[in-house]
Parts: structure tokens; C-alpha cells; sequence
């Protein structure tokens, strides 16, 4: 039985109680910090999880509200989301992928319980790497694919209690959530936006993307069904950025009017109906250079932007970045085999332990850089705005 304090008044309550457990207000960031809010009244805060006078660890809790004063109907469609993310999340017990639990109704509002993976997020050490203009080793993007390939292979064909294919797509592989552990394991998070057949699911309302434009697939950002292989061209686009600090949506020096005119009457529409969505989802502003970098994008640039690459690293990002999913690797599990067999032949074991050691050193590096040119923002890409699709979370 679950029990609570009036949610979200004094810091440093407890927020609520399940059974043995509850859950407090972690203050070491600040008064209350709020890591999301939407205007129908999600929380995200950062707590601990307690048993009696024991604190066990940091967890992310989420919540949403019994009522809104804007849109019950929207809100209502959130909390089905919600509870569909948590029902999800018990099938997923994969060591490589952070927890959810829930979800738990106190006094009607809706909590669920994530992970706060303790680590260095992929994104950040992005950061560090354009701060030294240094990317990382073949041996680190090797090993990095390899883990999140044999993560995605797990849930890609993770099945029900009867044996049934739950079709698990995670929808958001970027690198804000694949995480670099503290012994050197790489962690994939938040499957809150994930694709899956589980009985009773919210469909969403518009064909727009689910995860950050930066990293989707073209038929995701074009509005095309989504499917496993989507996940491997994300992972392709962040093995790029880890291997190469480049980025296959970059416009470069190509002028918009130009890659408008490359478009077929057919692609032209379909881009055009993309930015509308995208504008009506109130996605980024970026979203509409990313539909049409997706839409107009070849294999010569692929191709330009992976020649400095190790053999092995190319071959496999230039499979990978695909714009036709048939034209991928069919699999995770294949890619895995790939990424592993390419790991192999650079002749020199790597695991955990040198991926922590050069996580390490990029960010040392990074701050001997900093203390040189001075402040450096290690900006995230623009998160997207909640939605009635979606819920935004932040592991981690």
C-alpha cells in the first residue's frame, strides 16, 4: 500500500511510500530542483530512495497530476503513457539498461521510480572531445556500438509472458541516453518514448518523430513507419559524432534553396508535410533542417564524411547510415557481430576498463583546454517540448 505527504511542498519530504521503501526530495542539487516541468503539471525531480532512516540511492521521479486546469484530456493521455511506460519497463531486466518501476498512485497522483545512472553520458563526452578537437579511438566507438547493438538486440526481441514479440523500438537513441559507467559499462536509458505491441497502448496522434531530430532515422523524421532498424541508424549517426565530431544533419556550407531543388515533386511534399507536423508537434527549431538534411543526404556524403575512419569503422557506418532501412544491417544482433569482429581486428583487447581510462583522459584533456580558451558551454541539444505523445525524462 503507497502513501504520501502533499506532493511537492516543503523540500526534503517524503514524497511518497511504497511498502518498505519511499522516496525524499534530494536537496544536493539545490532548492527542489526541478529537471522538467510541462504545462499540464509533470514533475521530474531528482530523490533518494529510503528505507526507514536509510538512504539506499539516487532515483528520478516522475509525476503527473490527477487534474489540469489546461487540457484534462491531454493530461489523461499522458498518464496512460505514463502507465504504459512503466508496464513496458517490467520486461525490460537487461543489466546494460536502467531501471524503471512503477507506476504508483498516491492521493492521485501518478509516480514512476527511474535509475540515476552514476557515470559520464555520451553526449558529455562528445563535449570533451570537440573541446580537444581530438574524437575518440576506432577501439572506443567499437566497443560503444557493440554494447548498445547487444542492449537493442534484448529489447528488439524481448517477448511477453506467453512468448508473444512485444516489438520493442526505442525511438531515442542518442547520446544523452548511453551512458559510460563507472566501471567502464555502457548504459542504454529511457525507453519513455519506445515503440511496442503490448495490449492497450496509447497510439499517438501525429506521425512525427519521438525521440531528439538530431538523431532519428529519415523515415522518422519523414513520417514513414519505424522499425528496429531505425534504432541502428540512430547508433550509426552517434558512432559517427564519437568517431569523426561530425554530424551527418549538418548542412555544412550547402545553402537551403539548393538542397530544396535536389527534391523530387513526391520528396518535396512529403518534407513539406514533415515541417507542418513538426511545426504542429512543436518540435525545435532545428527540426526542419534535419527533415530536409534527412530527405536530401546521399551516399557520397556518407561516404566523404567516414574516409578519415579506420577500415573497419567505415565499412560499418556506411552500411549503417543508410537512407533505406532494407539497405542496413537487418539486425542488431547481426550488427553486433559486425562491430565485434571489427573490434577484434585491431589487435589490442579493449573493454571496460580502457573505455573508463579514455573517458577519463578526454575529460582531463578537455579541462586542460578549458583553463586555455577559457569557459566552454557543454550545451545539450534543445530538448523537445512535452507533448501529449511523449514523456520527457532525464536520467541520469
Amino acid at each position: 500500500m503507497a502513501t504520501a505527504k502533499q506532493p511537492f511542498t516543503i523540500p526534503g519530504v517524503i514524497l511518497f511510500s511504497h511498502g518498505d521503501l519511499s522516496y525524499e526530495v534530494d536537496l544536493s542539487h539545490g532548492l527542489v530542483e526541478d529537471m522538467a516541468q510541462s504545462k499540464l503539471g509533470e514533475r521530474t525531480l531528482r530523490a533518494w530512495e529510503r528505507m526507514g532512516a536509510r538512504r539506499l540511492r539516487p532515483v528520478i521521479v516522475r509525476s503527473l497530476p490527477p487534474l489540469s486546469r489546461r487540457d484534462q484530456v491531454e493530461l489523461n493521455r499522458m498518464r496512460a503513457r505514463l502507465r504504459e511506460e512503466a508496464r513496458l519497463a517490467a520486461y525490460l531486466q537487461h543489466p546494460r539498461i536502467a531501471r524503471t518501476r512503477g507506476p504508483y498512485e498516491v492521493q492521485g497522483v501518478l509516480y514512476v521510480v527511474s535509475d540515476s545512472v552514476e557515470g559520464t553520458s555520451i553526449n558529455t563526452l562528445i563535449n570533451y572531445a570537440h573541446m580537444r578537437q581530438v574524437p575518440f579511438s576506432p577501439a572506443f566507438c567499437l566497443y560503444v556500438g557493440t554494447e548498445i547493438a547487444r542492449t537493442l538486440h534484448y529489447a528488439h526481441t524481448c517477448k511477453d509472458e506467453s512468448g508473444a514479440p512485444l516489438g520493442i523500438v526505442h525511438r531515442d537513441v542518442n547520446p544523452t541516453r548511453i551512458y559510460l559507467g563507472t566501471g567502464g559499462e555502457i548504459i542504454l536509458t529511457d525507453f519513455a518514448r519506445a515503440r511496442s505491441l503490448l495490449p492497450g497502448r496509447v497510439a499517438t496522434t501525429l506521425p512525427r518523430p519521438q525521440g531528439d531530430v538530431a538523431y532519428c532515422s529519415p523515415e522518422a523524421l519523414l513520417g514513414e513507419e519505424t522499425d528496429p532498424r531505425s534504432d541502428l541508424f540512430a547508433l550509426g549517426l552517434v558512432l559517427l559524432e564519437l568517431a569523426g565530431l561530425c554530424h551527418l544533419y549538418s548542412t555544412g556550407k550547402a545553402r537551403f534553396e539548393d538542397l530544396e531543388q535536389a527534391l523530387t515533386p513526391k520528396v518535396k511534399q512529403q518534407v513539406l508535410d514533415a515541417s507542418l507536423t513538426a511545426m504542429e508537434a512543436e518540435l525545435p527549431a532545428h527540426a526542419e533542417d534535419c527533415i530536409l538534411r534527412a530527405a536530401t543526404f546521399n551516399p557520397e556524403d556518407v561516404e566523404e564524411l567516414t574516409e578519415p575512419l579506420v577500415p573497419s569503422l567505415r565499412s560499418i557506418l556506411r552500411k549503417l547510415l543508410q537512407r533505406k532501412p532494407e539497405d542496413r544491417h537487418p539486425s542488431a544482433a547481426e550488427l553486433e557481430t559486425e562491430l565485434q569482429a571489427g573490434l577484434a581486428l585491431l589487435g589490442a583487447p579493449y573493454g571496460a576498463m580502457e573505455a573508463l581510462e579514455e573517458g577519463r583522459n578526454s575529460r582531463d584533456g578537455a579541462s586542460m583546454n578549458r583553463r586555455v580558451l577559457g569557459p566552454t558551454s557543454e550545451h545539450e541539444l534543445p530538448p523537445d517540448m512535452l507533448t501529449t505523445d511523449d514523456i520527457i525524462t532525464e536520467p541520469g
